[in-house]
């Protein structure tokens, strides 16, 4: 049998199910910036939602699955503070499509999503750098597991002209076994100054997934749009993306690092096709399928790599 929630709902038409609750047996939380109210008996219906991301969290029990909706049209501004996603298990998803999509403005260098502790999940929020040299928009932090960024996207800053950006789009810390990142879009405009990298692996860790994403790495500061150069990371499996930088190798591990880089194509300006993946200080040990490397616009892709011997 499929138990549904049912909410009341302003809207023409009463009642309205939410989603099948066999997905989980957690609670609901809603947010949202504009009719939301951080004040006890707010949250548990889409009518009376909690007012941040930050308020709900603290709502929700650790290890139940609790699930967050972020509500259409939501924004939300961060100072000189973070979202601490500091509850085991809890998922917060954004609901609206294009514009409507929740959207997260950092005001301040040092504001960041944190995640702190294993099992959660973030999917369908939109990220504005509004100060020059955010540091960082999501940092994983050491030892959280099993963290999942899905449909995450990243805005060129809100000046409009490369002024504002965000240094790193995702931090994945030591020990952060089973990340995945997945369909995230990490934009820049032509002239940003400050941009490090779209996603980088600061400390070792184990079978991470990296798919499905579009990141642009660009300006003076920029290293690959993929970057682990630090750290010797495992079982890293990276497919699919499409990797733009200036000048810079699409993907930079680690010498050593283990893995699997497979499908992905890379948009730079290098010396030669086989800078566009590479080792900090030498040859990866990461097997590598069917990669792409493009120049100029209107070349086709030519593969990176040598073709492996018959031995």
């Amino acid at each position: 049998m499929i138990r549904t929630a049912l909410y009341s709902s302003q809207n023409p038409g009463g009642l309205f199910a939410i989603e099948d609750m066999s997905l989980t047996t957690g609670a609901r939380f809603y947010v949202h910036s504009g009719t939301g109210t951080n004040a006890a008996g707010y949250g548990t219906n889409p009518d009376s939602p909690v007012a941040t991301i930050d308020y709900a969290i603290a709502l929700c029990t650790a290890s139940k699955g609790d699930i967050i909706y972020v509500m259409p049209g939501h924004n939300e501004g961060l100072g000189d503070a973070q979202i601490a996603v500091d509850v085991i298990g809890v998922q917060i998803i954004g609901l609206g499509k294009g514009s409507l999509r929740p959207r997260i403005d950092f005001d301040h260098a040092n504001a960041s999503i944190d995640v702190s502790v294993s099992g959660c999940q973030i999917r369908n929020l939109v990220l504005l750098p509004s100060v020059t040299a955010v540091l960082v928009g999501i940092d994983v932090m050491a030892g959280a597991l099993d963290t999942v960024l899905e449909d995450i996207e990243i805005l060129p800053g809100e000046d409009g002209a490369g002024v504002d950006e965000m240094a790193v789009g995702i931090d994945i810390k030591a020990g952060c076994t089973r990340t995945v990142v997945r369909r995230v879009k990490h934009l820049q405009h032509a002239s940003v100054a400050g941009n490090v990298a779209c996603v980088k692996l600061t400390g070792a860790s184990d079978d991470v997934l990296i798919e499905d994403c579009y990141l642009e790495s660009l300006g003076a500061a920029s290293v690959a749009p993929i970057n682990g150069d630090t750290t010797l990371s495992t079982r890293v499996l990276i497919r699919r993306n499409l990797l733009v930088s200036d000048a810079q190798p699409g993907i930079e591990l680690l010498t050593l690092t283990t893995g699997v880089i497979a499908d992905n194509s890379i948009f730079s300006n290098l010396a030669t096709i086989a800078a566009a993946i590479a080792g900090n200080g030498g040859a990866l040990s990461t097997a590598q399928f069917r990669n792409e490397y493009i120049e100029v616009g209107p070349e086709r892709g030519a593969l990176i790599g040598t073709a492996s011997a018959d031995d």
